[in-house]
């Protein structure tokens, strides 16, 4: 058996082995596509009305004197989103605890939330094969596997996809769609071969980004071999009682914030347990997706003066990368275009398998005729 069969019985046999867990986490993927535009617009169906015409929002004290009602062992954490009518939010952590009315300060229901249970659970099932949204180490662990397999079949895809001769025509069969074709089987080997060889690029930095949510092993890998130390920010230090009565109040401190960043899109900060100098915000001016868009900036609580910024290229090397791979596995790096392309490269993935096992499927039936 030659080099060429070799790499075809491998691609063929590992290919229909793993072509339902492939097509599932493909097809849940098209799915997901723009999952965070999605929530967005749901949350904006869901937002509060303003009272009445020209009334004020709740200023960034009276949150914050909320925020603290809260019993939490962390700091709690505002999130500000610059859009009309947003609601403040409440976090400790990861957790969420509340949505905050913008003119009331009344606790409200979670905008948008039946979307955004459902594309969790869609999320879930994509990761973790699961139906209820929850984690499961064994689902963890076949989608690892089906997407190491998916890798062989990407780089042994393109190995096959090259013709026996270098010749010009046999180049333009594997490179252009035809309207007319012999028969099913010719129709699926053009598909095969000219959707994979396009969409081959954009697949394999899905499917080795998709090792990180996978596996352990290449966060660990990595973080060996780059550096994971970040240039310092400024440290704050507590205010006398004489200081703290020429504090800048909150809103006050997010105005001169708001100037300084106009285009902000959303905004957090940990609420200090004590009266400090310097105060530390993040602010996103992306989509969410787009962590080099992303700055964490130290404001002098003093005069509202900008001391300090850290931009993306500041932080470490090992931040920096993990970034990239989370958001290059959605294509949200890349914005609007991005997240277009990967759903399109999961589109095609559906369709690699269809014709995959579909040609397999066929050339077995043959195979058997042929016995009989």
């Amino acid at each position: 058996m030659n080099t060429r069969k070799l790499f075809f019985w491998l691609h063929l046999i590992i290919g229909c082995s793993a072509a339902l867990f492939i097509f599932l986490m493909s097809i849940t993927g098209v799915g997901l596509t723009y999952e965070r535009q999605m929530i967005q617009s749901a949350q904006r169906a869901d937002f509060p009305q303003m009272p009445s015409t020209g009334a004020d929002r709740l200023s960034l004290d009276n949150v914050i004197q909320i925020a603290k009602r809260y019993d939490t062992e962390k700091p709690p954490t505002i999130s500000l989103t610059n859009e009309p009518n947003a609601p403040f939010v409440v976090k400790e952590g990861r957790k969420t605890l509340a949505y905050l009315n913008p003119y009331t300060g009344d606790e409200m229901v979670e905008p948008g939330i039946d979307t955004k249970l459902f594309l969790g659970k869609l999320r879930a099932f994509h990761r973790w094969l699961t139906f209820d949204g929850k984690f499961s180490e064994v689902g963890r662990w076949v989608n690892g596997i089906a997407n190491v397999i998916f890798l062989i079949l990407a780089l042994s895809g393109l190995y096959l996809w090259l013709p026996v001769k270098f010749k010009k025509k046999a180049f333009k069969q594997k490179l252009m769609l035809t309207k007319h074709h012999k028969n099913t089987q010719a129709r699926d080997y053009q598909w095969h071969n000219v959707f994979g060889f396009y969409m081959a690029p954009v697949l394999v930095v899905i499917i080795f980004t998709a090792f990180f949510f996978s596996f352990k092993w290449p966060g660990n890998t990595l973080k060996s071999y780059v550096s994971t130390a970040a240039n310092p920010l400024p440290t704050a230090q507590a205010l006398t009682p004489e200081e703290h009565a020429h504090q800048l109040l909150w809103q006050a401190l997010f105005n001169k914030l708001d100037t300084a960043y106009p285009q902000w899109k959303t905004i957090n900060f940990s609420v200090p347990k004590r009266v400090q100098n310097r105060q530390t915000f993040t602010v996103d001016m992306g989509n969410g997706g787009e962590p080099q868009k992303r700055k964490t900036v130290i404001v002098d609580t003093m005069s509202g003066r900008v001391v300090a910024e850290q931009s993306f290229n500041e932080l470490s090397t090992y931040r920096k990368v993990r970034s990239y791979i989370r958001f290059l596995h959605t294509g949200e790096i890349y914005g609007l275009f991005g997240q277009t392309l990967a759903g399109i490269a999961s589109l095609i993935a559906c369709l690699l398998v269809y014709t995959g096992v579909a040609m397999s499927l066929r050339r077995w039936q043959r195979s058997r005729r042929e016995l009989s």
